[in-house]
């Protein structure tokens, strides 16, 4: 079998049909759609068993709930495809995801190809906005040159259902989804994994996905600490990356712009607009968050002068104020 599809349920009646539909639909006949129903109680169960009864290409799992790292760990077990692809059970494929990533892995035997997504913003049912992936350009990157082309690879997001991925390569390296995390950055985990291992990898430019974030629905729209601590996890992980790779010190400073969105990402967190808690809470939080390692004393000269290589101004104003532990004034400068 050329490609497992693994698909985590929960709840999402209002839209799994049509999920399901666009990966179906896909002009590509080897493959297996693995869904995954973890405890839903709003009758996604009952649309999966009937899928699976009308189309032999779907696997249906049943499982008390667990959230959904445990749920894709438990399809990545039953999956039997050369490769192993993604997707949420609200988003869509657009035609020849399958078909044609598939193809660019044969052609180049890839361990991983990543192609880009479109984010579509819906609010109360309504889109909001809609912005595709930008930054990379096709290319096939041999796994010696990985550190070389690291920054377009980078650029192509955290998703993982951004791409299809050779599962003997997972599995030789252990590569799963932490299941500690229960409100976020599971992605970026997973891919920060990937690249650890130095994979050789295809880059395709064209728009393949569509992620669909509905704020009344997504997972990533709730508050808790647990998001934070996975951010953390994260970056740590990839500061070991980086390092790995001596990125900084060949001349690399994406590094430095990507940890300023992330203590952006922080703050905004705990703004007003996000949770009601008090002023003293709100720092306590930031503060939390700087006490990573990625933060330590012997890092922040390193991390400075990066960050003023690279040369974005937003970059520099929040890395100095929060390096310098200018809490509450990038608080009010990011809140405002």
């Amino acid at each position: 079998m050329k490609l497992s599809i693994i698909m985590p349920v929960y709840n999402s009646k209002k839209y799994l049909s049509g999920t399901i539909e666009s990966v179906l639909s896909q002009a590509f006949d080897d493959f297996e759609l693995i869904l995954v129903d973890d405890g839903s109680e709003d009758g996604s169960g009952e649309i999966c068993d009937e899928y699976a009864m009308k189309d032999a290409r779907v696997r249906v799992i049943h499982k008390e709930n667990e959230g959904i790292c445990p749920t894709r760990n438990r399809g990545m077990r039953e999956a039997r495809g050369e490769y192993i692809g993604f997707c949420d059970n609200d988003d869509f494929f657009f035609e020849g995801l399958l078909a044609d990533n598939y193809a660019l892995a044969k052609k180049y035997d890839a361990d991983v190809v990543r192609f880009s997504r479109q984010l579509t913003n819906v609010s109360d049912g309504k889109v909001v906005s809609e912005i595709k992936t930008k930054g990379f350009a096709d290319r096939y990157v041999p796994a010696d040159k990985f550190a070389l082309y690291f920054d377009e690879i980078n650029n192509t997001g955290d998703g993982i259902w951004a791409g299809i991925y050779r599962r003997e390569f997972l599995m030789k390296h252990n590569i799963s989804f932490c299941e500690d995390m229960r409100y976020g950055f599971e992605d970026l985990y997973f891919v920060t994994q990937i690249y650890m291992c130095q994979p050789s990898v295809v880059l395709n430019s064209r728009t393949y996905y569509n992620w669909m974030l509905r704020t009344e629905h997504s997972t990533s729209a709730k508050t808790d600490m647990n998001n934070i601590d996975s951010l953390i996890k994260c970056l740590e992980l990839k500061k070991q990356m980086i390092d790995r790779y001596d990125l900084i010190e060949k001349g690399n400073y994406s590094w430095a712009y990507e940890l300023s969105k992330r203590i952006y990402y922080v703050v905004q967190y705990v703004s007003p607009k996000k949770v009601d808690m008090p002023m003293k809470k709100r720092l306590d939080v930031i503060r939390y968050f700087a006490k990573s390692e990625i933060f330590a004393k012997p890092e922040k000269k390193k991390l400075l002068k990066a960050t003023v290589k690279y040369g974005n101004r937003s970059a520099i104003g929040v890395n100095f104020l929060f390096l310098n532990r200018f809490y509450r004034l990038l608080y009010m400068l990011i809140t405002r």
